[in-house]
């Protein structure tokens, strides 16, 4: 049918300029980064990394303003530190951010609905738009729902690093070191296990070697982060700096009290564990040890009874 054609023609025209303006965007990207890393070959990155106003890195980098996408200033600030959080340190990160979940609001509502012309030829109108509307709540929700998850995965890493991180800066400032050369050997003494935790080391690093002070690094830091622990200690050091006190009694007390902390939580998980499996113990285990004893009984019973 020739309505149906030109449906058809319509739909994969504008499939195809979606595809298309996504892969120039992606080509444009990884271009400017390779001549931007061919530039700055013997930069650190770190350096690189702790430029003071970001906005203007990220429109030079990629050529595409945060501001253009609809995001003002605190939105920005907002999804800067939701992106570090979730591990995604590159300066081109909030725009490509944005493009990605641009693309999906325009390609995931696109399928559904040459999903429900040509392939659920029988559906109804109802089940149509309900099919595009879903695929559009999906495209709307999946990025974020993506970086919380990420996010929480990264934090609870973080938990899991940051006792032993904090031994470790102990031992290097009792041999001697200070404050920002111990914080720089502690994460590199870290496994690979921790590399995350070490890009938030490095890019604090960064930031003190740009200018910034050390309270203000501190404080970046603990908010890359997101976890309490990592406030207390920030809170801690600046109150050691300001007050002028002993830099390692403070995190060795810090330290034992961490330690106990995460002793205590351990418990309270054992604790809650049996409770948690009495459900599935009552559900899925009871009766198939019941089946088990009583299944021989009732089949001796059946044998002997006549039919």
């Amino acid at each position: 049918m020739p309505g149906i054609a030109d449906q058809l023609f319509l739909i994969t025209g504008l499939i195809f300029v979606c595809v298309t303006i996504i892969t120039l965007v992606a080509i444009r990207t990884v271009e400017q980064r390779a001549r931007r890393r061919r530039r700055f070959s013997t930069a650190s990155i770190v350096g690189a990394r702790a430029d003071v106003d970001l906005v203007e890195r990220e429109r030079s980098w990629t050529g595409i303003d945060p501001g253009r996408l609809g995001l003002d200033a605190a939105a920005q600030r907002e999804l800067r530190v939701t992106l570090m959080r979730a591990g995604f340190f590159s300066t081109s990160a909030m725009p490509a951010y944005a493009v990605i979940r641009i693309a999906f609001l325009i390609a995931l509502p696109l399928i559904g609905l040459f999903v429900a012309l040509f392939t659920a030829a029988s559906w109804g109108v109802t089940e149509r738009v309900a099919l595009v509307g879903i695929l559009l709540a999906v495209a709307y929700y999946l990025p974020p729902a993506y970086l919380s998850r990420r996010q929480r995965h990264l934090e609870n890493r973080y938990r899991l690093v940051f006792p032993d991180f904090l031994d470790m800066l102990v031992v290097c400032v009792n041999a001697g070191l200070s404050l920002e050369a111990a914080l720089d050997r502690a994460g590199r003494e870290l496994d690979e296990e921790a590399a995350a935790f070490y890009a938030n080391l490095e890019l604090m690093a960064g930031e003190m070697r740009a200018g910034k002070s050390t309270g203000d690094a501190l404080k970046a830091l603990a908010d890359r982060l997101g976890l309490p622990e990592a406030r207390s200690f920030v809170a801690l050091l600046q109150q050691t700096i300001e007050l002028g006190t002993d830099v390692a009694q403070a995190l060795t007390v810090f330290s034992d009290e961490m330690r106990d902390k995460r002793l205590s939580n351990a418990e309270e998980k054992a604790a809650a564990l049996p409770p948690k499996l009495t459900l599935p113990l009552g559900l899925f285990i009871f009766p198939v040890v019941l089946i088990a004893v009583l299944a021989p009984a009732v089949l001796k019973v059946m044998a002997t009874l006549p039919h």
